[in-house]
């Protein structure tokens, strides 16, 4: 069974997914955060000589550490190894975001996860969140939903949210302006645009408590 969760920045995907993974007994696989270790990698890589991730070609030859890139998700935890060190907590970080919305959008890239994350599918019952689940990585899913929220619910998830370390000090409309660019971003890139994936069941978890957005999801796939 495939279960994906498409939608925007901040509308509560990976909360979401986990609990319904630990709800269903399955598997999680969040395809964001192996954008963001592909996206934290080049920047390593690229560290030394300054270069904004934006402004250099991505190529295939310059993707041959992927294969080294595991994923693992055991008791609730979710892992990224690279060379068989745990890079997870580099990932979460928000300066990591913008980095990677630039590399998720490259084809390069997403040619060279797509394999992985079916294989990951291939060997487990998963729950699989993202921007393009539902569209392109499991086209034939066999429950697909689009989850997302106000600008402004999704602003104060950003805010609140211990794991992206965000400054609490940052203005509110600040984020909201970081958030309408990246939804810009993603909805406009040539690769995998941010979309409705063709049969998706659209929550929209503005007004509804944690609970309740479950509640919904289980609605749909329990029946």
């Amino acid at each position: 069974m495939i279960i994906t969760i498409d939608g925007p920045v901040a509308s509560g995907k990976s909360s979401v997914a986990k609990k319904i993974a630990s709800v269903l007994n399955i598997y999680y696989l969040n395809t964001g955060l192996l954008y963001r270790a592909v996206a934290y990698l080049l920047a390593q890589r690229n560290a030394a000589d300054g270069l904004d991730l934006s402004k250099i070609s991505i190529e295939e030859q310059d993707l041959d550490f992927v294969e080294s890139i595991e994923y693992a998700y055991s008791d609730g935890k979710t892992q990224i190894l690279f060379d068989g060190q745990d890079i997870t907590a580099n990932l979460i970080l928000a300066s990591v975001d913008r980095a990677a919305s630039v590399v998720s959008s490259n084809k390069n890239v997403r040619a060279a996860l797509l394999g992985l994350q079916r294989k990951i599918a291939v060997e487990h019952d998963l729950i699989a969140d993202g921007r393009d689940c539902g569209s392109v990585i499991f086209p034939n899913a066999d429950f697909k939903f689009f989850l997302t929220a106000s600008l402004d619910a999704r602003a104060s998830r950003v805010l609140s949210d211990v794991a992206r370390k965000v400054d609490a000090s940052i203005d509110i409309e600040l984020i909201k302006k970081q958030i309408e660019e990246r939804d810009k971003r993603d909805m406009e890139r040539e690769v995998a645009p941010l979309v409705v994936p063709t049969g998706a069941i659209i929550i929209d978890s503005t007004e509804l408590d944690f609970d309740g957005v479950i509640q919904k999801f289980l609605d749909v796939v329990k029946k």
